[in-house]
């Protein structure tokens, strides 16, 4: 790899450092403390690891044709709150209450994050797809991504109000067991793994 390459990798590898510290503004708005907000990154991380699972599970009940392109949906789920890294996170009632006008901020944002890498064309492509939900990936993105904020939420007193908002994206991902894993996250059917600590 040529020095100048790297250099233009661990610059924004070193921006994308201050995610770990972002805490997401949605969370906050609703009153959580710092402790029960999680951080854009760790979020990243998440959605990224439930992308993995529920593509890999999809893939084998789909025919041949029309099955989901893991490593497309694994990068679009890492990148997809990346330029959150410099224009901040802004929860998603306030976008909602903005009509789109966070939209080109966050465009413009990752753009700039990102103008110099060799991979910033495809970056922006799949942040792009994932924003216009048309494809099974983005689709599936937005679930891992609505999932892991449930999941966040759930057990938060100062959330309780806000819970139904994990109701009304099904509209948007169109994925016929979304509704199930919000209803079985809410109604306390599934616990994390924890027989482990049985033994």
């Amino acid at each position: 790899m040529k020095r100048e390459t790297l250099k233009k990798i661990l610059k924004v590898f070193l921006t994308l450092q201050w995610a770990k510290e972002l805490p997401r503004q949605g969370f906050i708005a609703l009153g959580f403390k710092r402790n029960e907000a999680d951080s854009v990154a760790a979020h990243s991380w998440t959605t990224t690891m439930l992308v993995y699972l529920l593509a890999t599970e999809m893939n084998k009940n789909l025919p041949a044709g029309r099955q989901v392109d893991v490593g497309k949906a694994l990068k679009m789920a890492l990148f997809h709150d990346m330029a959150e890294t410099i224009v901040g996170d802004v929860g998603t009632l306030v976008k909602g209450m903005a009509k789109g006008a966070f939209a080109p901020i966050e465009e413009e944002g990752l753009k700039w994050l990102v103008q110099d890498l060799p991979s910033q064309k495809e970056i922006v492509e799949l942040v792009e797809e994932y924003m216009r939900r048309k494809t099974l990936e983005a689709r599936l993105c937005k679930v891992a991504d609505n999932l892991d904020a449930l999941a966040q939420a759930k057990g938060v007193p100062a959330a309780m109000s806000a819970l139904k908002y994990f109701k009304e994206v099904y509209h948007i991902t169109k994925i016929p067991w979304h509704k199930d894993a919000v209803e079985m996250i809410l109604k306390d059917e599934v616990e994390p793994e924890r027989s482990w600590q049985k033994k």
